[in-house]
Order: structure tokens, then sequence, then C-alpha cells
């Protein structure tokens, strides 16, 4: 029942943002505005296409790829490819779709954030559902000699920020294992 209720929500493109195909033709050789609306409908476009296989992957399958793990991380890979590719005004309606497939299955691993040039981005690492607890949330960083004795970082996949710092990477794993293991 579970797989019927994420094929309605994402089989619903109703009230995608839409607007015109993108047009080369239509570019102004002096207009900055024609050069912004291209690239606006571009990128409207291009989350379309992606919006559009995550539904069909969800309700069939197709678009996933040999490295998707399962159907989860391909339909949240597209998911999240929408948002990312959508312009700025459109992107909360591609971010309440991603928001509700995750939540409709509670699944963990990816958080969005703004690079360093200031670009929305969304990254996926390993995903986990509700069932798998906090197993696999953490991972074990070697930063460089620079960092300090306290080189070996514990980072969380949900946040990406780090947990903990250790002298060694088998206490960081320690670290790990006492917070990942069911109680």
């Amino acid at each position: 029942m579970a797989t019927a209720t994420s094929t309605l929500i994402l089989s619903d493109l109703s009230g995608m943002p839409d607007g015109p195909l993108p047009d080369r033709d239509a570019i102004d050789d002096w207009s900055i505005k024609s050069f912004d609306d291209y690239f606006t409908a571009t990128a409207r476009h291009s989350a379309r296409m992606f919006a559009e296989r995550a539904a069909e992957c969800e309700a069939t399958g197709r678009w996933m790829k040999d490295w998707h793990s399962s159907r989860h991380m391909a339909v949240l890979s597209l998911l999240a490819g929408a948002e990312q590719a959508a312009p700025v005004e459109d992107r909360p309606w591609h971010a309440a779709r991603l928001d509700a497939y995750a939540e409709q299955f509670g699944l963990r691993g990816w958080h969005r954030y703004t690079d360093l040039r200031g670009k929305h981005c969304i990254q996926i690492n390993l995903i986990r559902t509700r069932e798998d607890g906090e197993q696999g949330r953490h991972y074990v960083h070697a930063a460089d000699h620079m960092h300090g004795p306290l080189r070996f970082w514990v980072i969380d996949r949900d946040t990406h920020r780090t947990v903990y710092r250790s002298f060694t990477s088998r206490i960081a794993q320690q670290w790990i294992d006492e917070r990942e293991s069911p109680h």
C-alpha cells in the first residue's frame, strides 16, 4: 500500500511550475533579459524532466541506474535533481515533493546545502529508512596532519557536520559503534 500512496504523490504533477520551452531563436544579441528567459526556461524544462522521471521510476522502476541500491535511492536522486535544476522561483514546489517522499518512507542520509559559489545543492549519502535506525549514519574521515592530533573526524551523513574528533581511527570507529548499535 505504501507504493500506491507514493505513486499518487509523485504521479500528480499538477501544479508543477510551467513555462515556455527553451527557444534559442528568442535570444536577442543585446538583451540580458532574453538570456535570462532562455536559461530560466532551460532550467524549468530540466526540472520537469527529472520530476517526470521520478514519477515513472516510482511506478515502473525505469530510470534506475546500476549504482542505485534501491528504488528509493533512484527516486530520491531524481527528485533531488529536479529541485537542483529548478529555477529559484520554482524550487519550493520541487522541495515539497522531495520532503514529502522522504518523510513518507522515513528516508535519511541526505541534506541540502549551499556550496562555496552560493549554488543550491543536495547531497545524497547512504540512504537509510526508519527501520535501519542509526546504522550507517556516521563515517570516519582522516583529516590531514595540519588539523593537529585530533585528525580522525566522525562525520554525520544526515547533517554533514563533524560530531566527534579522535587521535586514532579505532577510537573514532568505537564511538560510531556505540552510537549506532541498537540497544
